[in-house]
């Protein structure tokens, strides 16, 4: 791929033509950027907060409750799954406020490609939310994007960078969509990831394998696993 193709395929990425889950949203998607598409989305969830709340007192009710934050379509049987207008989840919720259901209700929270999206700062505040909800004992389980991975591969170039997004250009191109791409405003690597959810408050902290978890069945998406880093903790 020529660097002029791959900067083509880029920008017809980045505008999203042909992948809008909101049906007035494909005439403007090539008008505007990600974040303010974002924005959009966090305005129009924020406005539709009451009955959000309503649908998610209807659904947090009864043993065994597990919340999917972020699940961006990809719902998970036995999980409620949140997310902004248009990504069709159960409950539309901005997460960066305080979820809408009762202190201690859920045995298990799972974020899958979602702090990337957001500041350390914000990613925190989510983080306290998710404790909040939590019972004593309850798991929380994150996967990102592996950027230590793929920072490694840059320097040692061993094929990673190749094996998963092959055909760029540069080694230097593809290790940028890590940081720069997607909407992403934070990298992360196990290190990290373990720091932030300690500083949140949860205990025992620790990278687990992709498809191995405290929860059953693991909740992880196989296509993601090969360049992601999972971390879980629990709530005191």
């Amino acid at each position: 791929m020529t660097l002029r193709q791959y900067l083509e395929v880029r920008e017809a990425e980045s505008t999203g033509a042909g992948r809008s889950t909101i049906p007035f949203s494909d005439a403007l998607r090539p008008l505007v950027g990600p974040g303010v598409r974002l924005r959009a989305k966090q305005v129009a969830t924020n406005a539709l907060a009451g009955r959000a709340r309503r649908r998610a007192s209807a659904l947090g009710r009864g043993p065994g409750l597990r919340l999917h934050l972020g699940s961006g379509g990809n719902n998970l049987d036995g999980w409620v799954n949140i997310d902004l207008v248009g990504a069709h989840a159960d409950v539309t919720w901005d997460l960066r406020r305080p979820l809408p259901f009762a202190d201690e209700v859920a045995e298990a929270v799972f974020l899958e490609h979602v702090l990337e999206h957001m500041t350390v700062e914000d990613g925190i505040t989510v983080l306290d939310h998710c404790r909040r909800v939590l019972i004593p004992g309850g798991v929380v389980r994150i996967g990102v994007p592996d950027a230590g991975l793929y920072a490694t591969d840059y320097v040692k170039r061993q094929g990673t960078l190749e094996e998963l997004r092959p055909g760029r250009p540069t080694p230097m191109l593809a290790l940028s969509e890590v940081f720069q791409e997607h909407g992403h405003l934070s990298a992360w690597d196990g290190e990290t990831l373990c720091l932030v959810v300690s500083e949140a408050g949860y205990r025992g902290a620790e990278v687990m394998p992709g498809g191995s978890s405290r929860i059953s069945p693991a909740p992880d998406s196989p296509a993601r696993i090969p360049e992601s880093v999972y971390v879980e903790a629990v709530a005191p």
